[in-house]
């Protein structure tokens, strides 16, 4: 075993047999049993690369390097404490039936002020000052009462969080700042498709780009960096279209915004998903609202198509079933056909 740490992604890559340490955090931890009645533990952890998944049996070693060192039981009640947790972890890729498996064979809970776990969880790729960047260029190009309006929301509490949590918690953007870049890249492309159809029929291209801004406003509640990304009580019992349209009607009262651009607005926020089925109450019905919807499903799309890919072997053309998007994903003639010459 080699002695440096390796992250997700390098063990994903190492062949039956092979055995490696690293840190990182636990995102998930399941009690379950085999078919023979064998407790382990199904735990999913995470580094700033990526995500693995691991059994821990019983007969795994767990010390406590926090508290004097001592063995920790691997007992049911326990599960919660390790999430969100910084482990130091070593373990062994196996194989079963065929397919390609991870064994947490020791695990160390380590100091959180030594290893914070903020260190060791994704993060959007781009520089949070670009992101940023980006967002101030997008309001700023509204007009009034537009702009202003904006300006009020997209403060304090609620823009610091904003630009700090996961649009999702799995399937895109499931990571910091994943909500600031979805948004971001929903935004311009709706402006794009806005700008393509404004000599063709009225749209109002500030409406628009409030609208794609604005359409996620209710992750801010659903969601949270804990420090993982995790669904919340309200996200889990209401969803962030409700919770974004509730929202959005307060601030709409509390800064006095027009009532028919608000009107406006809020048929985005609702309609955003495109179809009921989706999560979504109404179907979009103006301009505005179809070009938003259709830059959020094009986003979320092509998110599952990298997701579905991103471990997959590179002679691999066609990704397993992704539920989310419905569908098997190819990965393309360009990059699925070898170069000639």
């Amino acid at each position: 075993m080699s002695e440096r740490l390796l992250s997700t992604q390098e063990v994903r890559r190492l062949r039956p047999g092979e055995v490696f340490k690293g840190i990182y955090v636990a995102s998930r931890i399941l009690v379950k049993s085999d078919k023979n009645g064998r407790p382990y533990w199904d735990v999913t952890v995470m580094d700033q690369e990526g995500s693995l998944e691991g059994r821990v049996w019983s007969d795994a070693g767990w010390w406590d390097r926090v508290d004097p060192e001592q063995p920790l039981k691997l007992e049911p009640e326990k599960a919660p404490h390790f999430q969100g947790k910084t482990l130091g972890v070593v373990g062994k890729v196996t194989e079963f039936r065929g397919t390609g498996q991870t064994t947490f064979t020791a695990l160390s809970l380590l100091s959180p002020k030594v290893y914070p776990p903020s260190n060791y969880v994704p993060r959007s790729p781009f520089p949070l000052e670009e992101l940023e960047g980006r967002f101030e260029a997008l309001v700023a190009s509204c007009g009034e009462p537009v702009q202003g309006f904006l300006r009020l929301v997209f403060r304090g509490d609620l823009w610091e969080r904003f630009r700090t949590y996961p649009a999702a918690v799995a399937n895109h953007h499931a990571y910091a700042h994943g909500l600031l870049e979805h948004t971001l890249a929903v935004t311009e492309a709706a402006a794009a498709l806005g700008d393509h159809y404004r000599g063709l029929m009225p749209l109002d291209r500030d409406l628009v780009v409030a609208g794609g801004l604005l359409h996620d406003l209710g992750k801010v509640e659903a969601y949270a960096m804990n420090p993982v990304p995790e669904v919340t009580l309200p996200g889990a019992v209401v969803d962030h279209v409700a919770l974004g349209y509730a929202r959005f009607m307060d601030l709409v009262r509390e800064h006095s915004f027009p009532e028919d651009k608000a009107l406006a607005l809020a048929h985005i926020l609702l309609s955003h998903h495109g179809q009921r089925e989706y999560g979504s109450p109404v179907v979009p019905a103006t301009p505005e609202a179809l070009v938003v919807s259709a830059a959020d499903e094009l986003d979320f799309r092509l998110f599952c198509w990298m997701d579905s890919f991103r471990d997959a072997p590179e002679d691999q053309v066609i990704s397993p079933y992704h539920a989310a998007a419905q569908r098997r994903f190819w990965r393309g003639p360009v990059l699925s056909e070898p170069s000639e010459g």
